[in-house]
């Protein structure tokens, strides 16, 4: 049964009363909620020492109606959605605004705002119901040198300044304009997102939009002297916003794109628009009307990756010293078996668009000139070139690729962009003049199938401490200062390169999903993008709740894509997959294969 609520003024008394105390008499507020006349707190989480990760964790709750939150903000999943992220980043507003930092040791007495990136994302951290609405945060409850309790910081903490951060956020939610755009920009923006086939696209970028960040490692939009976004006439399109109404932009069709222009002139930039247009944006990002289609994937080379006994021979053959590219393994990848391996995991795990920019490629990969063809016509790469138009043609695979140093793709692109000081100029008919290479016709075709499937003794989220000499049951947490490096156990799992992975939650989402396939589905025997599937599908039904068990410390989730699943699993250095062979007539049926595979082999 739990705790009848209490008056906030016992959470002050009772913070007093434990001042000096040992550290862990804080936990005699576990579960326990206190009410003040707008709001309530409840102690879901209290942490074992000052500085101790994860922090302390509280929910905070108040009325819906009483807020003003009813109605058109919560009448469907993208506005729900578009809610939550809004209160989300009131309440951060108001941590900043008025919340003391480090009241007691090694950063305790904080309350730890949440990083928000411009995306807007489904996490778990809201949660509402009939009545109420309740949002989770992590605070650091203060301690001293010594391991005491310093109450009286904790209860200034729970009292002003607790006070201050409600003010905020309840002034932004009376802000009822800047709420319903918010809502109105994501709900648009998703809707177009679903509607992108119908139109004929796979991507689209409305006029107006301010592509440009503030510098390379910056999300934020450039303000002075940015330009804005036009479509040429030859590529524009109108769309129809559910808000917005019709909006005019660039759209992006089915086939080759091709994206080309000088240096610093804006190519790189719409791609990463692109990239990260697969996710809605807050308003004022400038990129709230790029849209790209949900199940794109952005592809590079990444040497030094593993490889774990994918089919690869499509593009990577006839290897010296008879290496098996059918079953390929590696676990230190080139350049161009890496990226023939993202392109290969992307699809089978159903990407539809690959976005490809030639800085990041290998470019071996990328073309073979003819002159090199005579040379070496024994060369073990059949470049991307002469399978883009089969990704297209057989496998419904579009391509969009940014070139700067060769013309060989301007020959088999369906439209080709040209980046002028930030604005798009159509060049498709231009290029039409040009007489210019035809790809070879590969020898076989291209084969996109998945025989391995996933052993049962995987995930294994243990690690050992040699320093400490014990064995930690669970580690899983982004590296420190490297948000998309996830410490997973004994290994550590390199995700930088799956750059649509935008907030340190979702590696951390990406962690817990691994580690509920260990638990739920060791002996299902699917294949690594089949496992992505279905770890998705669950979190799209039964949410990110679903990925841990109800005696685990709360966890605060964002939710990545299948195709970033797909690409965590397909990189773990431990993994460990059996080679399946279908049988002839039988699609349901497979047998093994004599021998078993490891990564290491």
């Amino acid at each position: 049964m739990p705790d009848t609520p209490q008056p906030m003024r016992e959470l002050f008394d009772r913070l007093k009363a434990l001042d000096g105390r040992p550290f862990n008499s804080y936990k005699r507020l576990l579960d326990k909620t206190f009410y003040h006349d707008r709001y309530h707190i409840r102690f879901v989480h209290i942490q074992g020492s000052p500085g101790a990760f994860p922090a302390s964790v509280c929910h905070l709750g108040f009325k819906i109606a009483e807020r003003g939150l009813a109605g058109g903000c919560l009448e469907n999943m993208p506005r729900k959605m578009a809610t939550a992220d809004y209160l989300l980043r009131a309440f951060r507003a108001g941590v900043i605004a008025h919340a003391r930092q480090n009241r007691g040791v090694q950063g305790s007495g904080s309350f730890q705002p949440l990083s928000l990136p411009p995306q807007v994302l489904k996490r778990n951290r809201v949660r509402f119901n009939q009545t109420d609405v309740q949002i989770a945060f992590h605070i650091s409850l203060p301690g001293s040198h010594d391991n005491r309790v310093l109450g009286r910081q904790a209860a200034c903490m729970f009292s002003r300044e607790m006070t201050g951060i409600v003010d905020t956020l309840q002034a932004s939610v009376a802000r009822i304009a800047q709420l319903k755009k918010h809502c109105d920009v994501i709900e648009d923006m998703l809707v177009l997102q679903n509607r992108l086939t119908r139109y004929g696209l796979v991507a689209f970028v409305g006029d107006g939009a301010i592509l440009p960040r503030q510098s390379g490692i910056s999300q934020d939009p450039l303000k002075a002297g940015a330009v804005a976004f036009y479509a040429p006439d030859q590529m524009a399109v109108n769309v129809v916003f559910p808000n917005a109404g019709r909006v005019r932009g660039l759209g992006i069709r089915p086939g080759v794109n091709v994206l080309i222009g000088g240096g610093f002139h804006g190519k790189s930039t719409l791609l990463d628009a692109l990239v990260k247009g697969v996710y809605p944006h807050i308003p004022g990002d400038g990129r709230e009307q790029v849209v790209t289609h949900p199940d794109a994937a952005f592809v590079c080379a990444e040497a030094g990756r593993a490889v774990n006994g994918l089919d690869i021979s499509g593009f990577i053959d006839n290897l010296p010293g008879g290496v098996d590219t059918k079953r390929f393994w590696t676990t230190n990848a080139s350049g161009s078996t890496s990226e023939a391996a993202a392109i290969i995991e992307a699809v089978l795990a159903g990407a539809k668009l690959l976005l490809i920019d030639e800085d990041s490629s290998a470019t071996n990969f990328l073309i073979k000139d003819q002159h090199l063809r005579q040379l070496i016509p024994e060369d073990t790469i059949t470049p991307l070139f002469d399978r883009v138009r089969e990704l297209d043609r057989r496998f419904g695979v579009s391509t969009l690729i940014v070139v700067g140093g060769s013309s060989e793709y301007l020959g088999v692109a369906e439209q080709v962009i040209a980046m002028r000081d930030y604005l798009p100029v159509c060049m498709t008919d231009q290029v039409r003049q040009l007489a210019l290479p035809e790809p070879n016709r590969p020898a076989t075709p291209l084969m996109m199938q998945d025989q391995r499937r996933v052993l049962a003794d995987n995930f294994d989220p243990s690690y050992r401490a040699q320093r400490l000499g014990k064995t930690i049951a669970v580690r899983i947490k982004p590296l420190r200062l490297q948000a998309r490096v996830l410490e997973y156990g004994n290994d550590q799992l390199d995700l930088t390169k799956l750059i649509a992975l935008v907030d340190p939650d979702q590696v951390l989402a990406v962690g817990y999903a691994l580690f509920h396939a260990g638990r739920r589905f060791k002996d299902a025997w699917l294949s690594p993008s089949d496992l992505a599937g279905t770890l998705y599908e669950q979190i799209e039904k039964k949410g990110l709740e679903s990925l841990f068990q109800p005696d685990d410390s709360p966890l605060f989730l964002a939710c990545p894509r299948r195709l970033e699943l797909a690409g965590a699993i397909n990189r773990l250095r431990s993994l460990r997959v059996e080679i399946v062979k279908a049988q002839k007539n039988c699609r349901s049926c497979c047998h093994l294969e004599s021998r078993n595979f490891h990564h290491n082999r």
